[in-house]
């Protein structure tokens, strides 16, 4: 596949890839939490901590369009 091809194509964003990667990070975390001795440990739970919050974040805000439509048709 060409790069113009990989430009065009948009990306895939879905609630359940993203809650696999959430779920990927926590058993990275949970994993690499309990012993960070060296410099490069410590850089993997960061960078896991602020992916997973970065992922979560994403995850509010692609929920939150759903709930607003949940609401509207409840009131209806």
């Amino acid at each position: 596949m060409s790069a113009t091809e990989q430009q065009t194509k948009p990306a895939r964003i879905d609630i359940p890839s993203i809650e696999a990667d959430i779920a990927f990070f926590e058993a990275r975390l949970s994993l690499a939490d309990h012993a960070p001795d060296t410099a490069y440990q410590r850089a993997q739970v960061k960078t896991y901590q602020t992916l997973g919050r970065l992922l979560g974040e994403t995850l509010a805000t692609l929920r939150a369009p759903r709930a607003a439509v949940g609401d509207s048709n409840a009131a209806a």
